[in-house]
């Protein structure tokens, strides 16, 4: 079976969504499918970005004709393209509609925009379209069915995989910091408003956007995307979102019921347990696979450690090195594109 994907060289820079991106196409490439070279660089425009895109992609859109009809092509969805030295993106999900004319996409899903944006552009035409999807988890596939995609052609990756070149070596259990937090520290406002209890119990903050001089918070500076995993330090990985600490709140806390948060990758790759709203998606995944701890607040936390003995964290440790050994490897996208083949190949 000949199967396709476009290829997207993406830069490594800090940001997290071009260390999956990247991942992915690796993951791809040892799978030996076939990459058809992605698109040119190109800037941001205020008066719509397709003609533009057009105009220099013209070469890639050729690329996209030479593919067999009827073939299989996985693309990452959205479809997005790098511009200004990486640092921005733009969505080009567009120019799936040349892809969907005469081949069979599989659309990978890294975002939907729509839960996360309050105007952002819809992607339930795109994913309709698609003849398989693979979805982040069940409750993203449960909001997908709800919108009308059939569920025999979606399947669920569960976590995202995390190719490491280091590994962090250290047991967490010593370190100085009680949480380790990573991410867009402009976006996560609760950082800002965190329990003075919180603080008491130390918490070091990596990447980009950190606005305040607070002596009890730790920041630790912004560091690629390729080598973060093997530096950050502190006893829990923290996944929350929003603008306060009582919940997950606004657009992108609500988020978090749905997706998959790169950085709970990220920290299982660095050998931490994690600490994780309760209503988040990946809670589930956390709790039933003794990776750490559930909490609906982060006024929580000092209880609920304080009970948690070396042996309990031991215990979390080895099952966090365990999910470990699979993400570097590449385990869980190896297997949700194995039973798409396997769907494919019943046909």
């Amino acid at each position: 079976m000949k199967i396709f994907y476009i290829s997207e060289n993406q830069n490594d820079g800090t940001n997290a969504g071009n260390k999956a991106r990247n991942d992915t196409e690796k993951i791809l490439f040892s799978k030996k499918y076939f990459p058809v070279k992605g698109v040119k660089s190109t800037n941001r425009l205020k008066h719509g970005n397709k003609l533009y895109f057009t105009i220099n992609n013209i070469n890639f859109l050729f690329r996209l004709k030479e593919i067999p009809t009827d073939s299989y092509v996985i693309v990452q969805y959205p479809f997005l393209m790098q511009y200004n030295n990486g640092k921005g993106w733009l969505d080009c999900s567009f120019v799936l509609r040349n892809l969907f004319k005469k081949n069979k996409v599989i659309l990978l899903i890294h975002d939907i925009d729509e839960l996360r944006f309050p105007k952002a552009r819809g992607s339930i035409n795109d994913l309709n379209q698609a003849a398989y999807i693979i979805s982040h988890n069940k409750k993203m596939t449960d909001y997908l069915i709800k919108k009308g995609i059939d569920k025999n052609k979606i399947v669920n990756l569960g976590v995202f995989d995390y190719l490491i070149k280091k590994q962090n070596i250290y047991n967490h259990y010593n370190d100085k910091a009680l949480l380790c937090y990573a991410g867009n520290l402009t976006k996560s406002q609760f950082i800002y408003n965190l329990p003075e209890s919180v603080k008491e119990l130390g918490i070091n903050l990596y990447g980009n956007g950190y606005i305040k001089n607070d002596p009890k918070l730790n920041y630790k500076g912004a560091f690629s995307s390729e080598k973060i995993s093997s530096i950050i330090k502190g006893k829990y990985g923290l996944i929350w979102d929003g603008q306060i600490s009582q919940t997950c709140n606004d657009y992108s806390g609500n988020y978090l019921k749905y997706n998959n948060p790169h950085k709970l990758s990220m920290y299982l790759a660095a050998n931490m347990p994690i600490i994780i709203w309760d209503q988040a998606a990946e809670s589930d995944f956390v709790k039933n696979n003794g990776l750490g701890i559930t909490i609906k607040s982060l006024y929580e936390i000092p209880k609920r450690i304080s009970k948690v003995s070396e042996q309990d964290y031991d215990q979390m440790n080895q099952a966090v090195q365990e999910m470990r050994q699979k993400i570097e490897k590449g385990y869980f996208l190896k297997a949700a594109l194995d039973k798409i083949e396997s769907k494919i190949d019943e046909k």
